[in-house]
């Protein structure tokens, strides 16, 4: 081989004993075992250096001396009355009862007939009748014929026509005769027409005044109604309920609730009125005596706690329910901010009184003295009654004085009210709105009532509605002229008027279409013309007032069952394409 070069050989056995000599690794871990069945110790938060926590809370303030005393009693000054007296619109002044819920007393309205009360009225007097009675059915049925004639599109209402008819009488006649009297006192009209009926003989005609007497107490209890028209609360004109309550007049309080049409009574809906006196007929007006002294309730402070609160304890868990840090606030924010020093500063420095009231119960509160561990009582004013105060006027449910805008009252209400209560399907729905291309507001009856009881749609009930005449073209003419299209029969206008004795303001007078037979809904029908709304009772949105069946068991375990009304805002404008002469092709 040549001299110079490299054994290929001897390089490979150098490599290999350079850089392949055998070796061992091995690796060291600690590894922490955190499972135990028993966390007591860690719990303990044990502390090693005790003087450490001492100056960590010297340093922190924490034995300053603070006036910080918790309460351990106190004592409530209250003046508290009670209404016994219901006020409808024009002054019908009638007698309080805490035997009925206060949106029974107030929405209630009186039943009218239809085909569906009337059956529902005769099968159960039907049940009511012994066996000789049930003999004299025909005589019911010719007596009180059901005169009813449901719409060709009241699907339901025919149906129970068809059904009931030559079965079943008038039951709602024969109730009306049976509360119905010519002369006070003296039989009614139905002991009249038993008395008078040759059929019937003497025992079958005490039967069937002994079956009036039941029919009439079950009808009663069944259905709340109002004994007169006088005390309708709905008001018409403004669409929505208007009444006042009132306390006994030798130091009297009225309480007006006289735009009342969300469907739950509460303390916000009232307000006072110091201007007013409310008397029942007869009633004199008492002599001015001296205002009540009012009375002194004991109780004792209970702390205020909510879920996540800190514990003012070092040892104690919280609860992670609540994260402070998530609180999405800004410069600005000052409510946010308020609430999260409320939460982990002054958390454990609120207390409540647990301060039980009855309904039907107006309550103005005089005072509080709060009693601390030291002994030391403190005199909690109410709100806006102090110098430091009275420039706001603000307090947190507080019936408002209209009569006095700086009254310095702080009285609440607290209503005989429900919590819950069962409701139906609309049985009608109206809808007030505001057409700007025809400058005009219409009430559409979305909702009406069927002969059967229940709502049917308006706009099948338009179906087949007779459109006009049809138009003969003349020649060989290619237009027309149009003196005014129509709109669908549940499509009831309101025109502008103005209001009598005034030049400026408007009020809307309800109207009819030509050729139309007008609404078919009580909302509309109730009142005879010329029937009138105000005309910022329909904003831009509209208004939608609902009527449907409430059901409800008081507290005495009575159950009421009434029908009521209910508003609220509607959906926006709309469009009835009204137009006026118009040239339209043929």
């Amino acid at each position: 081989m040549a001299e110079g070069i490299a054994q290929p050989i001897q390089i490979s056995e150098m490599l290999i004993a350079q850089f392949y000599l055998p070796s061992i690794t091995a690796y060291n871990r600690l590894e922490a075992n955190p499972r135990t069945k028993d966390f007591d110790r860690s719990l303990k938060a044990e502390v090693r250096d005790a003087l450490w926590m001492l100056t960590r809370q010297w340093q922190f303030g924490e034995f300053q001396g603070e006036d910080a005393a918790t309460p351990v009693g106190a004592r409530i000054l209250t003046v508290q009355q009670q209404a016994d007296r219901v006020v409808f619109p024009g002054d019908t002044v009638r007698d309080y009862s805490e035997n009925m819920p206060i949106e029974a007393r107030v929405e209630r309205e009186t039943l009218k007939s239809n085909l569906g009360l009337a059956v529902e009225i005769s099968r159960n007097a039907w049940k009511m009748m012994s066996a000789d009675l049930k003999a004299h059915r025909q005589k019911l049925i010719e007596h009180y014929t059901l005169s009813f004639s449901p719409e060709a599109n009241d699907y339901d209402g025919t149906q129970l026509y068809e059904a009931a008819t030559n079965r079943w009488w008038d039951g709602f006649k024969m109730y009306t005769d049976m509360i119905t009297t010519s002369v006070i006192p003296g039989p009614t009209h139905f002991e009249e027409w038993v008395d008078g009926e040759v059929a019937f003989s003497a025992t079958e005609k005490t039967a069937f005044k002994s079956m009036a007497t039941l029919l009439v107490t079950w009808f009663n209890r069944m259905y709340s109604q109002p004994p007169s028209e006088a005390e309708n609360a709905w008001k018409t004109s403004q669409l929505e309920y208007g009444f006042s309550l009132a306390t006994p007049p030798a130091h009297q309080t009225i309480l007006a609730a006289d735009e009342y049409y969300q469907g739950h009574l509460d303390w916000y809906s009232f307000d006072l009125q110091s201007n007013r006196r409310v008397l029942k007929s007869g009633e004199s007006v008492p002599p001015v005596t001296a205002p009540e002294a009012g009375t002194l309730s004991s109780f004792i402070p209970s702390p205020i706690s909510f879920k996540g609160m800190p514990h003012p304890r070092f040892w104690q868990m919280e609860e992670n329910q609540t994260d402070f840090g998530k609180i999405d606030t800004t410069p600005t924010g000052l409510l946010h901010l308020i609430f999260a020093e409320f939460g982990l500063i002054y958390a454990n420095d609120w207390f409540m009184l647990p301060f039980p009231m009855q309904f039907n119960t107006l309550c103005e509160t005089k005072g509080i003295v709060v009693t601390d561990v030291f002994g030391e009582e403190t005199l909690v004013r109410p709100a806006g009654r102090g110098a430091e105060t009275n420039w706001h006027r603000w307090v947190m449910y507080h019936n408002t004085d209209r009569t006095n805008a700086v009254s310095s009252t702080n009285k609440f209400y607290l209503a005989s009210s429900l919590s819950h209560y069962l409701e139906s399907e609309p049985v009608e729905k109206t809808n007030f709105l505001r057409d700007e291309m025809a400058n005009m507001v219409w009430a559409v009856e979305h909702t009406v009532p069927s002969q059967a009881g229940n709502g049917i749609s308006g706009d099948e009930m338009d179906i087949g509605e007779a459109g006009g005449s049809t138009f003969i073209p003349a020649g060989d003419a290619t237009i027309r002229y149009v003196a005014g299209t129509t709109v669908p029969s549940n499509w009831i206008p309101f025109i502008p008027v103005h209001k009598v004795g005034s030049d400026t303001e408007i009020v809307l007078q309800r109207a009819k279409m030509p050729g139309s037979n007008g609404a078919r809904g009580q909302i509309l029908t109730e009142v005879p013309a010329p029937y009138f709304i105000n005309e910022e009772e329909v904003p831009r949105a509209g208004t939608i007032v609902q009527r449907n069946w409430q059901r409800a068991r008081w507290i005495n375990g009575e159950t009421f069952l009434w029908m009521a009304r209910y508003k609220e805002a509607g959906k926006g404008e709309g469009l009835s394409d009204l137009k006026f002469d118009q040239i339209e092709d043929i």
